[in-house]
């Protein structure tokens, strides 16, 4: 029994610790609301905005003004000028579940990495009107060991929350005003994460509320950035214009178009806020055969949205089951559905079903000549309506796509061989076929039929004389998609009499700077080929 009776005991203590170290967390916290001027003070501080002057720290130390707006419980705009030898005004935003980013004015999508900093601050700011760590369950607090903190003996709290970044809060042991926030963030040009450090100091009272003034914030222990505030205030309401979306466009995030072993696939609709012109551009997500929504928040797939979106398009950015749990033969599969799927829901979309253009680069690229030029009119006998919808487009223009898996560079060479240049993506078209035999999914091995397979994928093979338009732009010193590929492909459309162009960007390789101007050719390309008259399919 008393074996038993041991760890019992051993677990009873445990649990009275902890119930203490939390009843000290509470008790730091309580002291620091009556510094702060009291809980009913503190709970109508929903909103801050403020103005600061201070250096970073980019390499060398760089002035920079701030300007902060925050409203509780999820909206944050920081606006930040750079002044180095090109000033730059950075604008990064979070407003509720909707988030945006702008440098000099061009606004994009704010990154994976800066979203998750934004919430993290904006949790912060959370955390910092004190009175919910005292009243919302949500918040597990822990006392911190006692510390001096530029020379004054400083107490801790550890907040934690589920879904947000651990928070430690240092108050001043005497006043128990904060002097420390120390928290992790991930910095992006050590490409790792790093304790970040907030130094608090200068105390004013504004609005009856004690304020620092001056933040000095370290990174592993190196100072990072200082600031001075000229304007700290705690309004009662902001104009919702401050956080008003700059961008051109609506964005319906997470569209369902179809569905596939158990798993959804997704598609992001950008829709012009103005001048919306009917014409419907499909952008495919896909590199190396791999999809991924994330993507579509990079500045890169931003390129493809900017210039058409201006021109009043439609932008569908689509994202197909990726390799290696899915194959090449899976996500033209895919394609087709999702053309199907926008055709079939036009009028939804306010589009003209008969205008619908397709781009994308290097496996994008390649999936989109596959919907030009072996896309079809639907499935009559399909029970769903969608399948019975065409998948065909009007127009096609698109970055270095493989166009000849079987004559990949030069005549004979096969792209996926072992020795091939896409070696590397062989878990692309590691197709698996049913053994009739053995009634398993065996890997498909035999010369013949990996040769029909690797023809049947390949756009060139499927070029007919009722192939849409098709631009492409392709690199010549391009090493993973020889510029062969796209040289064959035009001469074999144009044989047949379809509009083709090839653009030759000399000395480029897979992918080169400041592609965005090359999208703005892409426009130009549909804005000709999917006019009024575009053909009907």
């Amino acid at each position: 029994m008393r074996k038993l009776m041991l760890p019992a005991l051993a677990g009873l203590l445990l649990l009275s610790a902890g119930r203490a170290h939390a009843d000290e967390a509470r008790a730091i916290i309580e002291k620091a609301v009556k510094a702060y001027g009291g809980e009913e003070k503190l709970a109508k501080l929903k909103m801050v905005r403020a103005k600061a002057r201070g250096t970073v720290n980019l390499g060398s130390d760089v002035p920079f003004t701030l300007e902060m707006v925050w409203q509780g419980p999820d909206h944050l705009k920081n606006t930040v000028k750079l002044e180095s030898a090109k000033p730059t005004t950075l604008v990064e935003t979070i407003a509720g579940g909707d988030s945006w980013s702008s440098r000099d004015g061009k606004p994009g999508p704010l990154s994976a990495i800066k979203l998750d900093e934004l919430r993290t601050q904006a949790h912060v700011h959370r955390l910092l009107r004190l009175t919910p760590l005292l009243r919302e369950n949500i918040y597990e607090l822990a006392e911190l060991a006692e510390r001096r903190i530029e020379d004054r003996p400083a107490v801790g709290v550890r907040v934690r929350s589920p879904g947000e970044r651990e928070v430690k809060l240092y108050f001043e042991k005497e006043t128990g005003k904060l002097v420390k926030i120390e928290r992790l963030l991930h910095d992006a040009s050590a490409k790792k994460e790093v304790r970040h450090e907030e130094f608090f100091r200068d105390y004013e009272d504004i609005d009856g509320v004690p304020t620092a003034m001056t933040q000095t914030w370290h990174h592993d222990g190196k100072k990072a950035l200082e600031m001075t505030f000229s304007e700290v205030h705690y309004p009662d309401r902001i104009d919702p214009a401050a956080f008003a979306d700059p961008r051109p466009y609506t964005r319906r995030r997470d569209v369902v178009y179809g569905h596939k072993s158990g798993v959804a696939l997704t598609m992001d609709v950008f829709t012009p806020k103005k001048d919306a012109n009917g014409k419907a551009i499909i952008a495919i997500i896909s590199g190396g055969w791999f999809s991924s929504q994330a993507t579509i928040d990079d500045a890169f797939f931003m390129n493809f949205v900017g210039e058409p979106i201006r021109r009043g398009y439609t932008v569908f950015a689509v994202c197909h089951g990726s390799q290696p749990l899915f194959t090449i033969p899976d996500a033209v599969a895919d394609i087709n559905r999702a053309v199907r799927y926008i055709r079939y829901h036009a009028r939804d979309f306010r589009i003209d079903p008969r205008r619908i253009g397709v781009t994308g680069g290097s496996a994008g690229g390649h999936l989109s000549l596959m919907q030009g030029t072996a896309g079809d009119l639907g499935n009559r006998k399909a029970a769903d309506p969608v399948e019975r919808t065409s998948s065909r487009v009007q127009a096609i223009a698109c970055f270095f796509p493989p166009t000849d898996f079987l004559n990949y560079g030069k005549e004979g060479a096969v792209a996926f061989a072992e020795d091939g240049v896409l070696a590397g993506f062989r878990s692309a078209i590691d197709v698996r076929a049913l053994d009739k035999k053995s009634h398993r999914l065996e890997h498909l091995t035999d010369k013949e039929k990996l040769e029909a397979l690797y023809r049947r994928v390949s756009p060139i093979a499927h070029v007919s004389a009722d192939d849409p338009p098709t631009l492409i732009i392709h690199g010549d010193a391009d090493k993973l998609v020889p510029i062969q590929q796209a040289e064959v492909m035009i001469a074999r459309l144009k044989k047949v009499g379809v509009p083709a162009e090839l653009v030759v960007k000399k000395g480029a390789v897979h992918g080169w700077a400041n592609m965005e101007k090359d999208v703005v050719t892409f426009a130009d390309w549909f804005d000709k080929y999917l006019r009024d008259t575009a053909a009907k399919k």
